[in-house]
């Protein structure tokens, strides 16, 4: 048997080979990149992709989607991105236009009208779009009591429409704006032709809700109520989502007597359409009608909340306070409303009696500012009219005051 006596191995001393090379890769690597640091970084570090800038046409598709889901704020911003992203597209401004004067922007839209106007001058929906806004503002410069102003607007919606048919003569619409804007400036000697008009619209499409509106609202300045409510519904038929049908439907009903049923249709138009101001401001009037003071006040607050610059709704409001015996707060709509009216007519001079009434009950040392409301309310109300003889009274109610003998 044999023994090999082998002496062990002594233990490695000091690190290992592979360890030293890794150590002077690193190293070296290390010199390499503060040397060539931008290129490494270019490398390592991806360059930002900016974020895709959408196209006019995704915006105004944006706009589509916002108005059907009943976000029109949003559709409007939308509509005027893409605008701005391309200035070349009729069709974005007559969308823009349409929007704005259906959310009762009429300014804006007056805007957009004269910027299309040059962009695409034979273009009839242009023209038709541009005599909606016409048309447009034109009721906001009544509303504030600018009748003068307004009538301009109408003519300028008249002309815009007829440029519209010398294009095509067989835009429908065009013919019933034409009418609108004719009719709509109140003079008699231009009512046959604005009926004229209404009827080719009828006649170019029995179905079209402005041909039956603005032939309604011939029938209206004619005193031909029956003859527009006729044609109000059969406009409601055509369209069932156009508040302003019902509202000049509430209104003939209300001509014809029928108080209930303007109320019922008021509320239609709000069913249809929650934010419409003036079907709250005809509620307040029929409901002053019934005497109903309270619901009359109520819907007058939703009315000049939703619309504060209508000088009949704040009108509406101070009577609704006046009738309740709360002087104060009838001071404080009646004066917007007179503001906004500027002169008395024999139409709005009962604003400026009741204003009047309310400075003196409320503080008879009002009666300064009184007293020459009175005296306008005399000089433009026919003398024997309920409005002239509360005028009448109030001076002398004023004059007993000023002797310290108030009754």
């Amino acid at each position: 048997m044999v023994i090999k006596d082998t002496r062990p191995r002594y233990p490695r001393r000091g690190p290992s080979c592979m360890l030293v090379l890794f150590v002077i890769l690193g190293v070296v690597l290390s010199v390499f990149v503060m040397i060539n640091r931008d290129d490494v970084r270019a490398v390592i570090i991806p360059t930002a992709i900016p974020t895709p800038t959408r196209s006019a046409t995704e915006y105004a598709l944006l706009a589509d989607l916002s108005e059907q889901d009943g976000e029109y704020t949003d559709a409007i911003d939308y509509y005027k991105t893409a605008i701005r992203l391309d200035a070349t597209r009729p069709e974005f401004y007559i969308r823009l236009i349409n929007l704005l004067v259906a959310r009762n922007r009429a300014e804006e839209a007056i805007e957009a009208a004269e910027q299309v106007t040059i962009l695409a001058p034979d273009n009839d929906r242009v023209w038709t779009a541009v005599a909606s806004a016409y048309l447009a503002n034109g009721t906001r410069l009544e509303d504030i009591g600018d009748p003068a102003g307004a009538s301009l607007q109408y003519a300028q919606a008249w002309q815009a429409a007829r440029e519209a048919i010398n294009i095509n003569a067989e835009n429908a619409t065009a013919y019933a704006y034409a009418a609108g804007g004719l009719v709509l400036q109140g003079s008699p000697d231009k009512y046959a032709q604005a009926q004229e008009l209404a009827d080719f619209a009828i006649y170019l499409e029995p179905n079209n809700p402005w041909a039956r509106y603005y032939m309604a609202t011939v029938f209206v300045y004619l005193g031909e109520y029956t003859q527009a409510i006729t044609q109000l519904q059969l406009g409601i038929e055509a369209d069932p989502t156009i508040p302003d049908l019902y509202y000049s439907l509430a209104y003939n009903y209300y001509a014809d007597s029928n108080v209930p049923l303007a109320i019922v249709t008021l509320e239609d138009a709000l069913a249809i359409a929650p934010d419409y101001a003036p079907a709250y401001d005809g509620l307040a009037h029929m409901y002053l009608q019934l005497g109903e003071d309270a619901l009359a006040e109520e819907n007058a607050i939703k009315s000049v909340e939703l619309n504060p610059n209508v000088a009949r709704a704040q009108g509406r409001l101070g009577e609704a306070y006046f009738r309740r015996s709360n002087f104060p707060k009838a001071v404080e709509h009646l004066e917007l409303a007179v503001q906004m009216y500027g002169e008395p007519t024999a139409l709005n001079a009962r604003f400026f009696n009741m204003l009047a009434s309310s400075y003196y009950r409320t503080d008879t040392n009002l009666c300064d500012k009184a007293t020459p409301l009175f005296q306008q309310v005399i000089e433009v109300s026919p003398v024997e009219s309920p409005t002239a003889v509360q005028a009448v009274e109030g001076l002398e109610l004023c004059r007993l005051a000023s002797l310290g003998t108030t009754p």
